[in-house]
């Protein structure tokens, strides 16, 4: 019975049109080193100087997933792909700490963190 639910489920993500990344499905192509190098600069520049407004969450996601790639294109600058990478995430729980305040979510983040609930 719960694998044919387990399968139901799959079944309805896969066809319903939910993308299971929160990245753009398109075929994906390893950045360039020239790319990596051109867009840590730009982004941290930005993330260092709060320059975040304009920049959607999904974008944040979009820059830590290349910056990620960036590390195995260049190796030898891996250490400011590492460093822009954590600005991001950190940008991007910023952003969602932020999200559980406005929404009055905090003291059920705790009680269920408390709970178990990981």
């Amino acid at each position: 019975m719960r694998r044919g639910i387990f399968c139901l489920l799959a079944f309805l993500l896969l066809f319903s049109g939910i993308p299971a990344s929160p990245l753009p499905q398109q075929v994906e192509h390893a950045p360039t080193v020239a790319q990596c190098q051109s867009d840590q600069a730009l982004w941290l520049s930005k993330m260092e100087n709060e320059s975040m407004s304009d920049v959607t969450v999904l974008t944040i996601l979009a820059w830590e997933h290349e910056m990620q790639q960036c590390k195995d294109v260049d190796p030898a600058n891996q250490d400011k792909y590492y460093n822009a990478q954590s600005e991001a995430i950190a940008a991007e729980s910023i952003r969602e700490a932020n999200f559980i305040a406005r929404a009055g979510l905090w003291d059920r983040f705790v009680a269920e963190d408390a709970a178990g609930k990981r």
